[in-house]
């Protein structure tokens, strides 16, 4: 009985599997990643600082010294049945666009600024970072809450599918926002040219 059974239980997971395969409804979400750089030059912590406020990217709060910019773009398919629609098909991709200073002649700088340096980039990077999985969540939870839509009318799957995601990218947006109200945007994580 034992055997009949897991045998019965095999099949089923395999043809579970199988409609998961076929219908395209399960997947992970498709990540792009581009770094760009804009140039810093100086010689010591108070110029290179006076060049990173220059060359940054800016936004309505001022300059910034690094950006990360995530996109998420969603599409589906359903299949109309008994005045009802069954999502068939989601695919969720997410671009993900860092810019990162890059510091200019680093090579003919004096060892203590090359390492006050190392560590401000260590830190900004692991601070971009955040931003980048912050990102990459909500690009999962928006696949994962897309799937679970059960069937309803098809103007009602469109308008939830719509509510769903705009709901949960602005989430995101707001833990983005406070993450970087709660770190001084890296500076209480270690963003800081040392003087």
């Amino acid at each position: 009985m034992r055997t009949i059974q897991k045998s019965y239980w095999l099949r089923l997971l395999f043809l579970g599997l199988l409609l998961v395969f076929i219908t395209g409804t399960s997947a992970e979400p498709r990540i792009e990643i581009q770094t760009r750089y804009y140039p810093v030059s100086g010689q010591d912590p108070a110029s290179i600082y006076r060049s990173l406020q220059a060359n940054g990217p800016t936004g309505s709060k001022g300059s910034y010294h690094a950006h990360t910019q995530w996109d998420i773009r969603w599409g589906y398919r359903w299949i109309e049945a008994d005045d009802q629609c069954r999502l068939t098909r989601i695919d969720v991709s997410i671009d993900i666009n860092f810019l990162l200073p890059q510091l200019q002649g680093i090579d003919t700088l004096p060892e203590p600024v090359r390492a006050s340096w190392d560590r401000y980039y260590q830190a900004l990077l692991r601070h971009e970072e955040h931003h980048k999985d912050y990102g990459i969540k909500a690009a999962h939870e928006l696949e994962h809450r897309l799937l679970a839509v059960e069937p309803q009318s098809c103007f009602g799957l469109e308008n939830r599918l719509k509510t769903l995601a705009r709901g949960v990218i602005d989430k995101y947006d707001a833990m983005e926002q406070e993450y970087d109200r709660e770190t001084d945007h890296g500076v209480k994580e270690g963003v800081v040219l040392e003087f």
